[in-house]
Formats: C-alpha cells, structure tokens, sequence
C-alpha cells in the first residue's frame, strides 16, 4: 500500500500528454493522467503482480510507465523493465480498442434519432438498486429529487442502466442514455471527421507513447462535449465515491459550460481504524481534484479538505441514499438493529493488500456473541443483516451465524434488504466501527453505538463521526440498561 502511495505522487513527464487532441489548454493533464492511470493499473492485477513477485522471487512484470518502474526500482523492488515494458504498450493497445469501441457507440448514438432531454441532470455508473419507480425508495435518484440544491425545473434524469426502462417519476423523465451531449448537423460531422483524424494520430503515437491508447476514450469525450451547445450540457453530472480519485477529462469542458460536477460520498467509511499503534496507510486522497462534493457531515467535510487543494465547494448534506432493493423487512417487536462487517478468508485480504488486524473472524463473531448475549438478559431482541455475503466469506464467521440462528433472541435479514428501512422499524442501532448504519440511525433519531469487543479502537477516532465508540461487554450492558432507563420512545415507520 506504500508503494502505491508513492507512485501516486510520481508526476509523468508533460511532454508525452496529447495535449493537441483534448481541447483543454489550461488542465492540468499531467494530474488527470496520473488519476487515470492509479485507478486502471494500481488495483487488483497490481497486487498480484507484487505477491507474485515475492512468492516467485521474479523480477515484477506489470504495465507501468517508465517513471514508476523507476520509482519501484528506488524503493528496493526488482523490475524486469523490458517485460513490463512490453506490457505497458500492450495495455495501451488494449485501452485504445475500448476506445475505439466506445466512440463507435458514441457515434451509433448520435445517428440515432435523439430523444429531447430539456434540462436533464446525469448520474454516473449506476446500477438497478440506485433507479426506481417507487418514489419512496432510499436511491440516489430519490435523494436528488429530495436534496435542497438540486437543479430546478428538470425534464429528464439520466443514467446509464440498461435494464431499466425509462419511466415518469413525478414531473420528470427517467431516461437511459449515454450521459453526453447530442451533436446535430455541422457539429456532428466535425465530431465524425475527428473522431477519423484522433484515432489515425493516436494509433500511429501508440507506438513511441502507449499514453495516447489509455486517454483514447476521454479525447473522443472532451471533443463530443468541447463541441456541444452550452443547452445541451446536462445542469448536474454526479458521479460517486466508488471511484473517487479519477475526474475524466471531459467533466472540466462541462464544467466551463456551465454544468456543476458533483462528487457524492454514499457511505462513511472512508478512513483506516485508528488503534494504539496508529492508522493503517491510507489510499492516496491527494489525488483527488472534484469542485464539488456532497458529504454526511462535519466529520467527513474536515476529512475532504484535508486533502483538496482545489479550492472545493463542500456542502454537509445529511443522509446520502444510493441503493435500495423491494425486499420487505419485517421485524420482531424491541428489535435493535445489528451492522457488522463481514470478514473475508485470509487470501481475499492479501489480494486487496489489507492487514485484516480489525475486520477477521474473531472479532466479527466477538461482536455478534457479545450482543446476543447482552440482549437475552434484556426486553430486547436482536436483528442482525449482514454487510454482504459471498464466496470470499470466511467459513468460521458463517458457522458462527448458523450457531447463532439456532439460538434465542437472534433474527437474521437478507444482506440485500434496505438498511435505512430496517432502522426505522428498530429501537436503536448497534454497528461495527465504522460502518455508515451508525450514521444513518442518528439521521433517523434512533440511538446508536459503535460497539468494539476487542477493546482496539480509539474512542477518539474521527472515523467514529461523533458516535460513541464503546469498548467490551461491560459498556455495551451499560448502554442497554440506559435504553430502559431513558425510556427511550421512538415513533416507528
């Protein structure tokens, strides 16, 4: 993970960007390029190619520009440079196929007849969970609809999902499209002819400088949007934490013609657990470069402006909603609400490169068994959904839950179900450091503690936003006897 935060901050050289092709003189394509090439070949392949260079005791082979295998051979780790050489021009070859493919699609699009958005506002990579025709709904697209400073007077939201058709959702059109603007007439034969012109220039560069293959989908973009009328740029482009540290080219020519580009964190949990020994190495937040980002709280706006160096807007906006699903929750009467994070097997850890010092069987199983046991001796019930479930999953963590069904007082919800409507029908909310539930029952007026059973987490750790952070048995049967003794009353929806 060091590695990967030094790379981040090794700038490539200015004079290898295609500069010519992407209509912007004034960005700073050296940081964009940099934020590009961090989220496509610093992720998984990365860290295998690091593990297997260890295990194997080979020189690492990994598609890296010359100014990081450089940086990697400084900091102790054998490069075989030719290979990974070879293979950083193959990737760009690759990169300039999917380029090319997707301004093909472009281009089909455009011929097609075009639907007439009026003012529309566009949501980045969604999925199905995030658009729905049942207002009610904690998506995205209903929070927008909802959110003080959204654009006023909008025809059209727009989003990339497929599968879903387009719907009415009050006065406003849910339509699936590709996100960019429609180009008609001269501009459109501009944007074939170039589109002819950058990928002839570009393949024949792809030789000396494979950088032209990785960026041939953005120029093919920032020329569509760099070409558009100022009526035809979407009012807001959204786009979420999922991806935080790459802002495409193109958003910046939006943005100059009049288009906010808004950056949208749907969860909380952004920072590493703090304990006695410090905070695990961070991803490279320095990188990120969004003019407007949309957070829970004070909490997480001091954690962005530690590292922006944009000069941001950053506005607290409350709950953020992003993914709701139609599966009912019912609940038992007394019902406290369970959030864990489900650890994974040890070799899932080693792939995403994390020390798995807090997140691991032991601890989740802990966190579970501590509350159950707590709650028997209480008027309480326990509900407990799990974070997810798949086939990194550790074994003794789902046996630990099959025990725990056989026994009283325990209540399991589908993984998929809406967390937000879960803590609605609940008294109060206990939550594994630092899941976002936490966040959310207090936003619903729900009291709510982040429950430690190791005894490992500071209690002053930013990462907790305020909510308590209790340590052992002990303090969690505190809490529970406090509910009774507050008489705590909720209304619940």
């Amino acid at each position: 993970m060091q590695l990967k935060v030094i790379l981040s901050k090794i700038k490539l050289y200015d004079e290898g960007m295609p500069k010519e092709l992407l209509c912007q003189s004034d960005l700073d394509i050296e940081l964009s390029a940099r934020q590009f090439l961090f989220e496509r070949t610093l992720r998984l392949s990365f860290n295998k190619a690091i593990l297997y260079s260890v295990g194997s005791r080979k020189s690492l082979s990994h598609p890296l520009p010359k100014q990081w295998r450089d940086a990697m051979v400084k900091q102790g780790i054998s490069v075989n440079n030719f290979n990974s050489a070879v293979l950083w021009h193959a990737y760009g070859f690759l990169f300039f196929g999917y380029g090319i493919l997707q301004g093909l699609k472009s281009t089909y699009f455009l011929l097609k007849k075009q639907p007439n958005l009026g003012k529309y506002i566009y949501f980045e990579k969604l999925v199905v969970g995030n658009v729905s025709i049942n207002p009610n709904k904690h998506n995205i697209v209903n929070w927008y609809l909802q959110w003080q400073n959204k654009s006023e007077k909008i025809n059209s939201i727009c989003h990339g999902v497929s599968s879903v058709p387009n719907f009415k959702l009050g006065d406003a059109v849910v339509v699936q499209t590709d996100g960019l603007p429609r180009l008609k007439g001269l501009k459109l034969i501009q944007y074939l002819f170039f589109s002819v012109y950058a990928s002839t220039y570009s393949f024949i560069c792809l030789f000396f400088n494979p950088i032209y293959g990785f960026l041939m989908d953005d120029i093919l973009k920032s020329r569509r949007v760099q070409l558009a009328c100022s009526e035809d740029i979407a009012e807001d482009y959204l786009f979420s934490n999922s991806l935080p540290f790459y802002r495409p080219f193109w958003t910046y020519l939006a943005e100059e013609k009049g288009a906010r580009i808004l950056f949208y964190f749907y969860s909380t949990n952004s920072e590493a657990v703090k304990t006695k020994s410090g905070r695990a190495v961070e991803y490279p937040w320095h990188l990120i470069s969004w003019p407007y980002y949309l957070v829970w709280d004070e909490f997480q706006a001091d954690f962005i402006k530690k590292f922006d160096q944009h000069k941001a807007i950053i506005e607290e906006a409350g709950h953020i909603w992003f993914s709701s699903s139609d599966i009912d929750v019912d609940v038992s009467l007394n019902a406290i609400a369970v959030f864990d994070v489900t650890p994974f097997r040890g070799v899932k850890y080693i792939q995403i490169l994390e020390a798995p010092c807090f997140y691991v069987p032991k601890i989740a199983n802990q966190f579970l068994n501590d509350i159950q046991e707590v709650l028997l001796g209480s008027s309480y019930n326990m509900v407990h959904k799990m974070k997810r479930t798949n086939i990194h999953t550790h074994k003794k963590y789902k046996n630990n839950i099959k025990v725990l069904e056989k026994s009283g007082g325990y209540q399991r919800i589908n993984p998929d179900s809406d967390a937000t409507h879960l803590i609605q029908k609940s008294i109060a909310t206990i939550s594994m450091p630092f899941t976002s539930t936490a966040l959310i029952a207090q936003f619903e007026g729900r009291p709510s503690i982040y429950y430690d059973p190791s005894g490992m987490v500071q209690k002053d750790d930013r990462a907790a936003h305020g909510i308590p952070v209790l340590s052992g048995i002990e303090e969690l049967k505190e809490w529970v006897e406090s509910l009774n003794n507050d008489k705590v009353g909720v209304s619940l929806r």
